[in-house]
């Protein structure tokens, strides 16, 4: 009989430390979490929505198309804006790449078509996101357009 008793409180222990050790591993991972730097990843695909094959050749009034991604990982809603430049002119967007509102987590995938309004050769094509809540400038990429 003793025994048994002695087997019981064995295993009531086993269980009570187990279960503390199980909320000790679900309170690093949140805290590993919420340590996690906040960023915003910002890609500029071709229209096959791969990181080649972007658009460089254009003729004067075709249109080009890239995709763009925008991934939130600021632990907050954040509002974004765009700016797309040629040669440091800037290029009119749609009204909705002026006010991005992206959820933490959440990513926006979506078509950008431009249309050069001069021609040139080797121009800088420079895509600019901002962090409207920061006031800062999250991401640029810049490419250069010839002329064909």
């Amino acid at each position: 009989m003793m025994y048994i008793k002695k087997l019981v409180i064995m295993i009531l222990i086993s269980f009570t430390l187990l279960a503390s050790g199980c909320e000790e591993i679900m309170n690093f991972k949140q805290s590993s979490k919420s340590l996690e730097e906040p960023s915003t990843e910002f890609y500029i695909l071709g229209p096959d929505g791969t990181a080649k094959n972007y658009p460089t050749n254009y003729v004067l009034g075709e249109n080009g198309t890239v995709i763009v991604e925008i991934i939130n990982h600021e632990q907050k809603p954040v509002n974004y804006t765009m700016e797309v430049k040629l040669e440091d002119t800037l290029l009119p967007l749609p009204a909705d790449w002026q006010n991005i509102c992206i959820e933490n987590d959440e990513t926006l995938e979506k078509a950008v078509t431009m249309n050069p309004p001069f021609e040139g050769t080797n121009m800088d094509l420079q895509f600019l996101l901002y962090n409207i809540d920061k006031k800062r400038n999250v991401r640029e990429y810049q490419f250069a357009l010839q002329k064909s």
